[in-house]
């Protein structure tokens, strides 16, 4: 680490955790919490209704650890997506990361992370990614490089959206908030999508977490061609685009369109006008493409009926 770096102060990190029924992994993905080389501020976990023992062990980590656990057992379901919103909004450090219940953090995740946030300038909107390997229920290894396994399928690393990956600046979520409750749009992917919109992302090289697949958890999606609808590996597009094809499809297209304008039109103009028109027009695209194949999808069904 560069020696200016190090005579400045390192962001404050907080990290909020969604758990439900998590007892099977979640007492080794909080040691690998409390092992980190940079001791978090805090950790915040909301669980979402567990009936296992997922908060008992949530407890029992807080009476130990050196840090400030704070556990918000909730009553209602919010969903997983949810979930992290609310523990994210309890969180009150300078640099907020996203941990979830089943994986295990390498030891030097947190100061890696904060290193290259203070060295990217303190004070501004960013969100900053990291690759990771993909490991088994049993913990063996898959893929050592995530990042590795799209290029080799010609997918961008910007299209790794794992929010166990993501950590945002207090600046970013003051200027564009979370999505909201009445929207499907996941913490991760609203991060993912403003910040690459608008030139605020960071990408990692280093691999900083062991993903672990599974059943149970619920995001394991790792994209490959056959999750494109209108782009291919044969035709150069833009992040923005590439990431509108593989993620909002045709059940989303309207909702989420009108979410990811609104926040836009508040917001978009006072960061990049220029940005903000390019990145209307993506979503515009993307929405009226997915109309236009509905349509000609209805037309052919009525054309063979008759």
């Amino acid at each position: 680490m560069a020696a200016w770096i190090s005579r400045r102060p390192r962001p404050s990190v907080s990290v909020a955790m969604a758990t439900y029924q998590g007892e099977t992994y979640l007492p080794r993905q909080l040691q690998s919490l409390a092992d980190q080389t940079l001791e978090p501020r805090e950790l915040v976990v909301r669980d979402d209704g567990s009936t296992d023992r997922t908060v008992e062990i949530l407890h029992d980590f807080a009476a130990r650890a050196s840090f400030p656990v704070t556990v918000l057992a909730g009553d209602d379901r919010l969903g997983y997506a949810q979930n992290f919103v609310t523990a994210a909004q309890q969180c009150s450090g300078d640099l907020v990361f996203f941990a979830d219940q089943d994986d295990e953090w390498r030891p030097a995740k947190l100061e890696a992370v904060a290193d290259a946030c203070l060295a990217a300038g303190r004070g501004e909107p960013r969100a900053l990614f990291h690759d990771f390997a993909l490991m088994t229920a049993e913990g063996g290894e898959v893929e050592p490089s995530a990042y590795a396994v799209l290029e080799r399928r010609g997918l961008s690393r910007v299209v790794a959206l794992k929010g166990c990956t993501l950590a945002v600046t207090r600046e970013f979520v003051d200027l564009w908030g979370w999505p909201p409750p009445d929207t499907t749009i996941s913490h991760d992917f609203w991060v993912a999508l403003l910040a690459t919109a608008f030139r605020q992302r960071i990408n990692l090289d280093a691999v900083l977490i062991d993903h672990r697949l599974h059943d149970e958890q619920a995001s394991g999606w790792i994209p490959d061609d056959s999750s494109r609808t209108f782009t291919s590996a044969d035709t150069k597009v833009g992040d923005v685009e590439l990431m509108l094809d593989l993620v909002v499809k045709e059940r989303r297209a309207s909702g989420w369109t009108r979410t990811f304008l609104d926040v836009t039109d508040r917001v978009g103009d006072q960061v990049s006008a220029e940005a903000a028109d390019r990145f209307r027009k993506r979503l515009r695209t993307n929405r009226r493409r997915h109309r236009q194949a509905r349509e000609a999808g209805g037309h052919e069904q009525a054309g063979s009926a008759t």
